[in-house]
């Protein structure tokens, strides 16, 4: 019917999309200071994650937004919380209506008490969710994903909302459902109890048996077996006769990171691994550990890696931060204290445990059998070389002034993350890197944002708009007429990965919005 009209009336709904358009126009590009290529790439981004905004469909009930409809893993309405948590930042400014229904969509999945297929997991908010359903959930679709989240950067996203729009009942209706995914990490994948969440996987067939024995796979020449339970695991690790393990749940924890092969999380392709142990490195420096998490009545929750790691703690500490900013506008102040409480004490673990002195950058800590005697679960995993994860804590403001002045100087160093096009996935010292390697060396603009934020929240404000001017000039077809992609090569800035892509638009808007006016 609706097709029917348009066709009947070309005129005024083609007026129409064009006054919406400038609607878009005149509510997002508001930034006086912005160069005309800064400007340029602003619209491009508006255009970009309105393109992919969907309409409600299938098992998603609420419009969403798509990291891209022209990427072929990413098209039709398919939703990821990590996308979302950013695309809704941004699109708060010039269609915060959208913004609200991509947060709606994702928690329209959250696990509620008595969920049918993941009791366990109440306060769980998938991975991945999109037109069909799980088999588990009576459809028969093979996109869906519950065997992870991803980072918890949703409150941050809500209350961007919130100071766009002043809705304070926006905040009432999300309030409790932050408050679920807050509670969620800490009872299912904090293992040793001590408020430092990890990643982990969840209890799923494809990473545990029905029993409940996790899955790994071990290679071996041209022979491969598949084995199950931690035991087992333990004494193949130990014995190291395999030429590598394939381990699910080590994918899936990678998966709930938001950086799929990052290094810290053990990946490495062979010949790097031969070459890093050849220079005399332990090929057991980049073999994952995992536990299972229980409830106090034994049940299996899921798995954690043990270790520690130092975005997702940096996370948490800005999760609290918002939760308590929330609590205290919606009238709960008691509320507002504990938060703030568990804030504190996440910035002072961050940096008394995964700060290392002598490499001067933070990272993730292995979990050892006991907390060492300054209450750290173990030492920072520097062997597995520098990621962005070790400025999270300044884009987050849990970082310490004289930590941050130690980061920002390797950030700003060409012989680790001062590239062509700067601040990779991995430095180019880390024994992983490669520039054309998914999460491990391209240059994806989220991570790239956060350090240019964190820098800028410790004195660094100058040293960050070099950096983002280089972006712009190396970046290939980023001022021009061609799609946003999803990641660039740091020593070509080549453009890498799918192309209208939604976070690198949203951040790119972000830049625009925000870290171009003049101070």
């Amino acid at each position: 019917m609706q097709i029917r009209d348009i066709l009947a009336r070309p005129a005024f709904y083609l007026t129409a999309s064009q006054q919406r358009w400038e609607e878009y126009l005149k509510k997002g590009l508001t930034n006086p200071d912005a160069t005309p290529e800064q400007t340029r790439v602003a619209v491009k981004a508006i255009e970009t994650l309105n393109g992919n905004w969907r309409s409600p469909g299938g098992a998603v009930k609420y419009n969403t937004v798509t990291p891209s409809v022209t990427g072929r893993w990413f098209s039709g309405n398919q939703t990821w919380p990590w996308d979302t948590w950013k695309q809704a930042f941004a699109m708060a400014h010039f269609n915060p209506d959208i913004a609200k229904e991509n947060i709606r969509a994702v928690f329209s999945w959250q696990i509620q008490p008595g969920d049918s297929v993941r009791p366990q997991d109440v306060g769980f908010v998938p991975d991945l969710i999109a037109w069909n359903l799980s088999p588990e959930r009576g459809g028969d679709g093979g996109n869906w994903n519950e065997r992870n989240t991803k980072p918890s950067l949703a409150a941050w996203s809500v209350m961007e909302v919130y100071n766009v729009t002043q809705d304070k009942n926006w905040l009432a209706e999300m309030y409790p459902k932050l408050v679920a995914y807050h509670d969620w990490w800490l009872r299912n994948r904090d293992h040793n109890g001590n408020g430092v969440p990890e990643y982990g996987a969840t209890r799923d067939k494809a990473h545990n048996t029905e029993n409940g024995e996790m899955l790994f796979t071990v290679k071996k020449g041209n022979k491969e077996e598949t084995q199950s339970g931690l035991n087992n695991y333990a004494r193949v690790v130990e014995k190291g006769q395999y030429d590598s393990l394939e381990i699910p749940a080590q994918v899936a924890a990678s998966w709930e990171s938001g950086r799929d092969d990052a290094a810290v999380f053990g990946f490495i392709d062979k010949e790097q691994l031969d070459k890093y142990v050849a220079n005399g490195g332990k090929r057991s420096d980049w073999t994952v550990k995992f536990a299972e998490n229980r409830s106090q009545d034994g049940t299996l929750l899921g798995y954690s890696l043990l270790q520690e790691s130092v975005d997702q703690a940096s996370y948490m500490y800005s999760d609290n931060h918002y939760l308590a900013e929330m609590a205290t506008i919606l009238g709960k102040p008691e509320e507002a204290k504990r938060y703030r409480q568990l804030a504190q004490q996440l910035a002072d673990y961050i940096n008394t445990c995964m700060f290392d002195p002598t490499t001067q950058f933070y990272y993730d800590v292995r979990i050892e059998d006991k907390p060492l005697a300054n209450g750290c679960a173990g030492k920072p995993i520097v062997e597995r070389g520098k990621g962005p994860e070790g400025w999270s804590p300044l884009f987050n403001g849990a970082a310490t002034q004289a930590n941050a002045d130690a980061v920002v100087k390797v950030m700003l160093d060409p012989k680790e993350f001062n590239t062509f096009v700067p601040l990779g996935t991995a430095a180019l010292t880390n024994p992983a890197f490669g520039a054309d390697i998914y999460w491990r060396g391209r240059v994806w603009v989220d991570q790239f944002w956060f350090g240019l934020k964190g820098m800028e929240r410790y004195g660094y404000r100058d040293d960050a708009l070099k950096l983002a001017d280089t972006f712009f000039q190396h970046a290939k077809g980023l001022t021009a007429d061609g799609p946003i992609q999803e990641n660039y090569n740091p020593l070509t800035g080549a453009q890498q990965g799918a192309p209208n892509f939604s976070w690198s638009a949203a951040h790119l808007y972000m830049l625009y919005n925000d870290f171009f006016r003049k101070q």
